[in-house]
């Protein structure tokens, strides 16, 4: 099971911040991608991207401790001024990153469907130079249309470095930023939100960094976006399992997805994501703007 419920939060109270599990995360989401691909009507798709997870986990495992946060001045200084200390605006990523990517693109290429051959094998032969280019984008929400199709495993290899370092951080002396909807760590955008239901997090609920797979505490019933707790409305897709909910907002007009890992304790925030796109037709229909992104959301060309 994908447990965001790290070692260090055993003592039976309910974290503000949970940091990811580098050694699980990744594989725990394959696992869930190939289970939510055996009876899915886009379960070749489904089943490519566990592959991607699961490059990802072998990528972050090879990648050992060429992987560190920030000095420890740095973590202070964030924290005095209540700023992610791994921001994606200001850290300097590490050059290991290029092996990372080409590890991850080199496993996905054996049984790779065709139209994900060809990025793939552009990938391997594009010059560090323009990889950095790409991850500034990437990481800047500034993506072209004609990046698209790379931008998915350039933000793969980004999500590995990204849980590594957040990992090694001690989520106790991180502070919640004044936004719902900023990571305490990187700064990036949550994905979709999660209503946990063991241990000391059961009934709670928390929104999931789409980089570093960090999660921090929202209340119920409050926009991830804009705060407000007066014009929030829930959706269901009919005849569905329940695992997948949206909440949208009538103060901003945005919508997040809420996955319910009550209806299921394997669920994983990226993976049942992906798998809930009817619900995302839905809530887009009734006219509400999906607040984060999913970096891993690849055309279905491939």
């Amino acid at each position: 099971m994908n447990s965001p419920l790290s070692a260090q939060h055993s003592t039976g109270e309910a974290p503000a911040i949970v940091l990811p599990e580098p050694h699980s995360i990744f594989l725990a989401r394959a696992e869930r991608f190939d289970a939510l691909a055996l009876h899915h009507s886009l379960g070749e798709w489904l089943g490519f991207v566990g592959r991607l997870s699961r490059a990802q986990h072998k990528a972050l495992e090879a990648a050992g401790t060429d992987l560190t946060p920030p000095a420890a001045e740095t973590l202070e200084r964030a924290r005095k001024h209540r700023i992610p200390p791994v921001s994606v605006a200001t850290f300097q990523r590490p050059l290991v990153w290029h092996d990372i990517l080409r590890n991850i693109v080199g496993d996905l290429l054996e049984n790779a469907p065709i139209g994900a051959r060809e990025t793939l094998d552009a990938l391997l032969v594009t010059s560090a130079e323009e990889l950095d280019k790409l991850a500034e984008k990437q990481l800047n929400g500034e993506p072209e249309r004609a990046d698209m199709a790379r931008l998915p495993y350039i933000a793969a290899a980004m999500q590995v470095v990204f849980t590594s370092i957040a990992s090694q951080l001690d989520a106790s002396a991180l502070p919640l930023m004044e936004a719902h909807s900023t990571c305490p760590v990187c700064g990036s955008h949550p994905v979709v939100s999660v209503i946990r239901s063991e241990g000391p997090v059961a009934g709670l609920r928390y929104v999931h960094c789409t980089l570093c797979n960090t999660e921090w505490q929202v209340p119920h019933a409050t926009c991830v976006s804009c705060g407000d707790q007066e014009r929030v409305t829930l959706h269901e897709v009919d005849g569905d399992d329940g695992i997948a909910r949206a909440e949208s907002c009538g103060a901003c007009e945005s919508y997040m997805k809420l996955i319910v890992q009550g209806r299921n304790v394997r669920v994983d925030p990226i993976a049942d994501d992906l798998a809930s796109v009817a619900l995302d037709v839905l809530v887009d229909d009734a006219g509400f703007v999906r607040s984060g992104p999913n970096y891993l959301l690849i055309g279905t060309e491939a």
